[in-house]
């Protein structure tokens, strides 16, 4: 044993010593470091052994104190900057534990100005930009000081960093921890940035872009891999689970997206001198419209107004806000951690009660023009309905001023360039109720169609009820018709869950839209008058035509009774004025009490003694059939008499079902009679 001390140097066998006491007796384990250390004060293994033999005793406060002697006796040492660099490591990570817990209290522990050294010396030596600049974010967050000298120079390196790197998405490492971190605390801690208008401008850009990609990424496809229980967690949310390569899962999450960058367009905003409030997106839709017009109102009465750039970006910020409610409402599994709370919402023409403003296209054209005076109307089942058509009308309107002056649009134009705007495939839903809204209906048509082959199984519907209408606007009921009978033919079927009630299009004067559901209850009563409006154009008709349409119209009138029996009655007056009525499915799909015994009276001298032709077979037919006698008339009241009575008992029947089945089985029929 004497031999092997032998070969030791004094410094290893003092720390030997040390090291062989400390299970035993810690405090002669101390006894044995202090001497070393005083005995051999410039030798950096004996003063980092002690830190070593602290850090084991758990004794924060000792080896906070040999780190920073360490710090400023030793600067170049590569196992203390190892063990710096571990410790910020630490206070990065997402992970929590004993060890680390230790960490951090032994940092928190060290002077404030050593712990600033460390940071931006450790900084100062990495060779990973991202790292680099993760710790000098760090600094400058631990020590405000830090942002004047330190700020400008973060950003430009995160800059550089993703330019360097050629990212094809603005949704990338550097760029959150630019807009994110970096920004928002030096245009807060700086009062005063010397810098060009056009960096500042450049900076929101950037902004702007990443926010919207970030809050708009559509959902991944779903894999096989269940997911986890975060993902599951009730309390999650509202969370958003984006994950950004290169970053922490901490830090690739931005818990409040809009918030953010609203945040950061009212700091830029200030060091542009906008007269912009810091409240001014947390008030109503009415108010941020007024803000934005108030502005645009200033301008025009300047040549060469210094308000074109404050007013482009604001309203362009506002407007993809409103955009982006309205979207993930109208498609709410658009985007990745949208709450699926309801199916799609459509957008589609409305109609009275009586069917009397159907859109046409002399209407629509009149529209296009006046679009600002259309009504949207919502209804019942629709969760936060108000909320949904002010984002849409706030949008429409800013696009409307993006364009409505050469400066301004072109300044728009560039942006959407700038950003590829093009390739953000969920604007298509807004681009369609626009042109909707505004009566472009051929515009509206030609998109839709162009966005067919994109449009997912899900708005597959939505799609197709907005082509009935824009069709039928148009003039082209019996296309209308094909798509309506074709949506009808998609649906599962059931019963309505109350009878009593029809969702029903609310009460409006001129022409209005209507925001409703993509449900089974709101999409057929909404296609059966769709249906009625279409055939309503041949079947009331002042010229006498086939009563096919005027019999395909009774049908669909029971649907919804006796809210449609005005119409009923024109009907009623049509076939009296005729005199005759010919409709052999009339017994097949009319079961209504009040239409049956109203017939009934048509065929009496008092209703009028009008001819009706509406037996399965037809009366003619039966006449031929039968040996020409003076009854045969008899024979032929008598069967209608009969045939009329048990029909009475099928009052009770699912009118549900049988309209369901008359759409279906009648519908190239009623494809021909419009």
């Amino acid at each position: 044993m004497a031999a092997v001390c032998q070969k030791l140097s004094d410094e290893d066998w003092l720390v030997s010593r040390a090291r062989s006491c400390m299970k035993t007796d810690p405090f002669a384990a101390k006894a044995w470091m202090i001497t070393a250390r005083t005995l051999f004060p410039q030798n950096f293994s004996i003063q980092f052994e002690a830190y070593n033999l602290e850090k084991v005793g758990k004794n924060v406060k000792e080896a906070a104190k040999l780190l920073e002697e360490m710090f400023l006796a030793f600067p170049e040492e590569s196992r203390l900057w190892a063990e710096v660099q571990a410790i910020l490591g630490v206070l990065q990570s997402e992970i929590s534990d004993n060890r680390n817990s230790f960490l951090t209290e032994i940092f928190a522990a060290i002077s404030t100005h050593s712990q600033c050294e460390m940071l931006l010396h450790v900084a100062d030596k990495m060779s990973d930009t991202l790292e680099q600049c993760r710790l000098l974010l760090l600094a400058m967050r631990k020590f405000g000081s830090l942002v004047d000298e330190h700020g400008l120079t973060l950003i430009d390196k995160l800059q550089r960093a993703e330019k360097k790197a050629a990212y094809m998405t603005g949704v990338n490492c550097y760029r959150k921890l630019l807009v994110c971190d970096v920004l928002p605390l030096v245009l807060q801690k700086v009062k005063k940035l010397d810098v060009p208008p056009a960096r500042l401008y450049k900076w929101l850009q950037q902004a702007i872009e990443f926010h919207v990609m970030f809050i708009t990424q559509a959902p991944c496809q779903p894999s096989n891999q269940p997911p986890s229980p975060d993902l599951m967690s009730p309390t999650k949310k509202g969370k958003r689970f984006v994950l950004i390569p290169g970053l922490y899962d901490r830090e690739s999450q931005v818990t409040d997206p809009w918030g953010s960058l609203l945040r950061l367009l009212v700091l830029i905003g200030q060091h542009l001198d906008w007269e912009i409030d810091r409240d001014l997106f947390t008030q109503t839709r009415d108010q941020q419209w007024q803000y934005v017009f108030n502005i645009y109102n200033r301008a025009k009465q300047i040549q060469g107004s210094p308000y074109t750039k404050q007013i482009v970006y604001v309203t362009t910020v506002l407007f993809l806000e409103c955009l982006y409610t309205y979207v993930s409402s109208v498609d709410p599994d658009a985007f990745v951690g949208g709450a699926t709370v309801h199916g799609p919402l459509v957008l589609i023409e409305g109609f009275g009660g009586d069917l009397s403003d159907k859109p046409s296209p002399s209407k629509a054209k009149k529209s296009k023009t006046s679009g600002s005076a259309t009504n949207i109307l919502a209804t019942p089942g629709v969760p936060d309905s108000q909320k949904i058509i002010e984002s849409f009308l706030t949008a429409f309107k800013c696009y409307e001023l993006l364009h409505s002056k050469q400066e301004l649009q072109r300044e728009f134009v560039s942006l959407c360039e700038v950003w590829r705007m093009e390739t953000w495939t969920w604007m298509a839903h807004f681009q369609t109720d626009m042109l909707m809204y505004q009566g472009a209906f051929q515009d509206a048509l030609a998109h839709l169609q162009s966005c067919t082959p994109l449009v997912k199984d899900s708005m597959k519907i939505r799609s197709s009820l907005q082509m009935a209408c824009c069709f039928m606007a148009l003039g082209k009921y019996g296309r209308s018709c094909e798509i309506l009978l074709e949506v009808i033919s998609f649906l599962p079927g059931g019963q309505r869950a109350d009878k009593n009630t029809v969702p029903s299009d609310p009460v409006s004067s001129g022409r209005h839209l209507l925001l409703t559901l993509c449900t089974e209850e709101e999409i057929i009563p909404y296609c059966v008058q769709l249906l009625l409006s279409c055939l309503k154009e041949k079947a009331l008709s002042p010229n006498k035509t086939d009563d096919t349409a005027l019999g395909h119209m009774v049908v669909l009138l029971q649907y919804d009774w006796p809210r449609q029996e005005p119409l009923f009655q024109q009907v009623v007056k049509k076939v009296r004025s005729q005199g005759s009525f010919t409709y052999n499915l009339f017994f097949n799909f009319i079961i209504n009490i009040d239409i049956l015994e109203e017939f009934a009276f048509l065929k009496t001298q008092e209703g009028g003694k009008v001819s009706l032709d509406i037996l399965p077979v037809s009366t003619k037919a039966i006449a031929q059939q039968r040996t020409v006698t003076r009854g045969v008339n008899k024979n032929v009241k008598e069967d209608f008499k009969h045939t009329m009575e048990k029909q009475v008992a099928r009052s009770e029947e699912s009118i549900d079902n049988l309209i369901r089945s008359f759409l279906l089985e009648e519908r190239q029929q009623i494809i021909k009679s419009v």
